[in-house]
């Protein structure tokens, strides 16, 4: 009888031990308090990495939103053609490029599109409105109308 109570006492220590280390395992929530999550390491922007100033990206980001409101005003303009909105367009993301060109080093613009290139493999690919086959005033392109050349800000 004192072999089956020491076997009894040996499965309850081992029952009580996988329910505390089970217990030790799963966070202890209380109703509106959300659970303790352990921060992420911070990752490095890739504009930091490349070794650019903020001041830079800063002024990067308010070329990339003028530019975006010159090109709704040109859109919006019903006495233009096609044709013509598509020159304006073209002149104005031409001249932001060259603004944009002249914040940062050829050197930090490759370093910068590497690490973007990096860390958007396995990403989504076409998201973000590039290559949609739709003009930048919302019209499809029309067959017949000769190409235009645009070059994306950067």
């Amino acid at each position: 009888m004192s072999r089956l109570n020491s076997l009894v006492r040996i499965l309850t220590a081992g029952i009580v031990l996988s329910a505390s280390f089970l217990l030790a395992q799963t966070p202890i929530t209380r109703p509106g308090v959300a659970p303790r999550v352990a921060p992420r390491p911070r990752q490095i922007p890739c504009w930091e990495e490349a070794g650019i100033s903020k001041a830079a990206i800063e002024q990067r980001r308010q070329i990339e939103r003028s530019t975006r409101a010159e090109v709704e005003a040109v859109c919006a303009e019903s006495g233009l053609t096609a044709q013509q909105r598509h020159e304006k367009i073209r002149e104005i993301r031409q001249r932001a490029k060259q603004e944009m060109e002249g914040l940062i080093s050829p050197q930090q613009q490759e370093a910068l599109k590497a690490c973007q290139q990096e860390r958007s493999r396995g990403g989504h690919p076409g998201v973000g409105g590039h290559g949609s086959g739709v003009g930048p005033c919302g019209e499809m392109p029309a067959s017949k109308a000769p190409a235009v050349e645009h070059e994306e800000p950067e």
